[in-house]
């Protein structure tokens, strides 16, 4: 704590002294750097001989977003009643949004009791003066300010954009920045050479995903990987954990312009100055400038890869809404990942595949598939026989519902329901990931919804798992248990067409193994095994 108690005041506050300065206020000059305000601010406060508790610095940071670091170390200090006046230089250095500015002004700095103090703008909100009316007014300036700001920075970068010159954080995965000019691209010889194999495979009549199964079990570096490891630069990616090749990224490649010579810019751009979330912009509205770096890819093969993928995606199925009678209940055996239900050979009849192998190819499981209609057929058969033994043989088959034998039947495993809540609290993490990445134009669209979709259906899977646990752990007395389980095995009996919940109610799980093994979990003892 700096302290200076040379004068005398009625009252002595500590005082947090909160800086600002983002890029653009740098260009203003040296009347807004940090150490004039630090200067300007504690020759203010030492006058007035009051305790400086804490100065808090946040360099670089806009005023239209109040994510600061130490804007909330300030206000974890007010929570903790370390600080009970704020001072800046003015009122923009606080923020620049008016709506989130006049919060803290008008509602949380009063409910706290915290004295604010704009010094060169005159506003001190524990004194009658006519600045103070003036502040709204004072706030939505330095909005407009900011706003601007921003337009100007926009068509400064449009106008780079339309020279051809690359402004992205990041070059494209088979480019380096050059050295002496970030805005020019060079032909990274390594990972070129990379792109020209996908485009090579593709034209070759590999689909996409075949060519992430090559690149995987090949362990090939992923473009994340190759930023990361090779040209050692920071980037994030959220699929990165799994080092292995997806289709989203393989199409990606396969479908960038950049690989023909030709700056395709400005296909996102920011909702607005205020909100860091993107929009996608359509192809017609891209900024595209030809013939400004070296080519990979020669031009007649990208146009020809562009046809095939446009004719793919000119295919269409009937979108229908499937109910699946063992719809969370299956489970590969070997990797013990949920099976997940595809369309496939001629018919596009459904299977049944390991979603493990299905998302990240044979380095992580075998083929493990079977048609939906066998298997089906498979359990409905060996439910029904059972069914029939046990309504012939009711006392053998009820002789498992007395107390020792129902004693580990009473609850699911602690262990599986926390391996359940753990992976859906993962996946929630990584959709939110995936869609932080979409609004910052890292994915688009279409390769969000791609992903996002995957994510999803395993996450249905596993909360109809979760379900079929918590439904598990709820035990009925040795008699209501016998009587619900003989009601059901006869509706099995009776009913032409059994209900997934009727089988949900009867199977705990199914294991599929290689080849076409199938092991069906119970909910009872099967006497006649």
């Amino acid at each position: 704590m700096i302290t200076r108690n040379n004068y005398s005041n009625a009252t002595v506050y500590s005082v947090g002294l909160y800086l600002r300065l983002s890029r653009e206020d740098e260009e203003n000059g040296q009347s807004m750097s940090i150490t004039n305000q630090k200067d300007y601010l504690m020759n203010y406060v030492f006058e007035n001989g009051w305790n400086i508790a804490n100065i808090y610095i946040d360099d670089g940071y806009s005023g239209l977003n109040f994510d600061r670091p130490a804007f909330k170390n300030m206000l974890a200090d007010i929570e903790n009643k370390k600080i009970n006046l704020v001072i800046t230089k003015d009122l923009s250095r606080l923020g620049r949004d008016y709506i989130d500015t006049g919060y803290y002004l008008e509602r949380y700095f009063p409910q706290k009791n915290i004295r604010y103090i704009a010094l060169s703008d005159g506003i001190d909100t524990f004194q009658n003066t006519a600045s103070n009316e003036l502040t709204p007014f004072k706030s939505v300036l330095n909005d407009m300010y900011a706003k601007d700001i921003s337009k100007k920075i926009r068509t400064v970068m449009d106008t780079k954009r339309i020279n051809g010159q690359f402004i992205g954080a990041f070059a494209p995965f088979g480019y380096v920045k050059a050295q002496d000019n970030k805005n020019k691209l060079l032909v990274d010889p390594v990972a070129a050479e990379i792109v020209k194999r996908i485009f090579s495979m593709y034209l070759n009549g590999n689909s996409m995903t075949k060519i992430t199964y090559i690149l995987t079990e090949e362990k090939v570096l992923t473009p994340t990987e190759y930023k990361n490891k090779v040209q050692n630069l920071a980037y994030v990616n959220v699929n990165a954990k799994f080092h292995k090749w997806r289709t989203e990224t393989v199409k990606g490649i396969l479908t960038n312009p950049t690989y023909i010579g030709n700056m395709a810019q400005h296909r996102s751009e920011k909702i607005s100055y205020k909100v860091d979330k993107f929009k996608k912009i359509p192809r017609k509205d891209w900024i595209v400038a030809e013939n400004t770096h070296e080519p990979i890819i020669d031009k007649n093969d990208f146009m020809t890869v562009q046809q095939l993928l446009a004719k793919k995606a000119g295919r269409f199925y009937p979108s229908e809404r499937v109910e699946h009678l063992l719809k969370g209940l299956l489970f590969c055996g070997d990797c013990k990942m949920p099976m997940t239900f595809r369309r496939l050979g001629a018919k596009k009849e459904f299977v049944c595949m390991c979603s493990g192998y299905s998302r990240f190819g044979k380095t992580f499981c075998h083929r493990n598939v079977i048609k939906e209609s066998a298997l089906n057929e498979f359990v409905i058969s060996n439910l029904k026989e059972i069914s029939q033994k046990a309504i012939n043989n009711i006392d053998k088959f009820c002789g498992q519902f007395d107390v020792k034998n129902t004693e580990p039947h009473k609850s699911q495993p602690e262990n599986e329901q926390k391996a359940v809540l753990k992976r859906l609290e993962e996946i929630k993490r990584i959709i939110k990931s995936l869609y932080e990445d979409k609004v910052r134009g890292i994915i688009s669209e279409d390769d969000f919804l791609m992903m996002s979709s995957e994510f999803n259906s395993e996450k249905e899977t596993l909360s109809n798992r979760l379900d079929v646990i918590e439904e598990k752990e709820t035990v009925l007395p040795e008699k209501q248990t016998a009587e619900k389980t003989i009601e059901l095995i006869k509706q099995v009996v009776s009913f032409d067409k059994i209900s997934p919940m009727l089988i949900g109610q009867l199977i705990e799980s199914i294991e599929i193994y290689k080849p076409n093994k199938i092991v069906i979990n119970y909910r009872f003892n099967n006497p006649f095994a």
